[in-house]
């Protein structure tokens, strides 16, 4: 797997990076292994890719953490204006 197998399509998951041939998003796989420290092994298991997969998934995360980190406090924002109306 290569992180150029990461794919982005609007039809799909809203056009959130994902594993390419499958509908797992990196931020799935980030939220997780990195934000709630489960074992990689076990999520591998769990969306039935492999630890090639992701792990490139996270690498792709860590390479592109700027613009995840905008998508979530967009994302936060507009959760936040929503709730006020």
């Amino acid at each position: 797997m290569r992180l150029d197998s990461i794919v982005q399509d609007e039809a799909i998951r809203s056009g959130e990076p994902r594993v390419e041939g499958t509908r797992i998003t990196v931020s799935d796989l980030k939220r997780r292994v990195i934000d709630t420290g489960e074992y990689p092994h076990i999520v591998a298991g769990e969306y039935e890719t492999s630890m090639v997969e992701l792990f490139s998934a996270l690498t792709y995360y860590y390479e592109h953490r700027e613009s995840f980190a905008d998508r979530e406090r967009t994302a936060a924002t507009e959760r936040r204006d929503g709730e006020r109306y």
